[in-house]
């Protein structure tokens, strides 16, 4: 009778997920992706869906609103989503889709109180781009793992 042998990653997670990582490199792999995300969706909403400029950022531009993006999304969104609980309840948790728009938004009127060069002009490019972001991060962070589909370690 031929023995069966079952084998787990314990240790499926890319070494930046892991306890001991500094929260400084895990912030920066995040900014990496997020950075990925910010140039998809500039040209996602200025190619695909639009014929026109309506997501501008120059190189630096698109560095420095990842970075502000990834900080808002850390500190306003979580109020964001406790204010708008109710919606969140109503629409099944799609009204996360506006909030992120509106943390996009937000970026948005930081970069211009900084003098960063990063434009988004309306509500519907800031929530195609948004869903384009989360995307991109999304499979980002699902092909960085060594075992994508497995369960985390715990």
């Amino acid at each position: 009778m031929a023995r069966v042998h079952y084998t787990y990653w314990e240790y499926s997670e890319p070494p930046w997920d892991y306890g001991e990582v500094p929260w400084l490199v895990r912030m920066a792999v995040r900014w990496a992706m997020t950075v990925a995300g910010f140039a998809a969706a500039a040209w996602v909403v200025n190619n695909v869906v639009w014929q026109a400029d309506r997501w501008h950022e120059t190189t630096a531009g698109l560095l420095l609103a990842a970075l502000i993006y990834v900080v808002m999304r850390a500190v306003v969104r979580p109020v964001l989503i406790f204010l708008t609980c109710p919606l969140q309840l109503l629409t099944l948790g799609l009204f996360l889709f506006v909030v992120n728009a509106l943390i996009v938004i937000l970026t948005d009127w930081v970069c211009d109180w900084l003098g960063i060069d990063f434009a988004v002009d309306g509500f519907w490019a800031a929530f195609i781009g948004a869903l384009v972001i989360s995307f991109v991060t999304f499979v980002l962070s699902r092909v960085l793992h060594r075992n994508p589909l497995g369960p985390r370690p715990r």
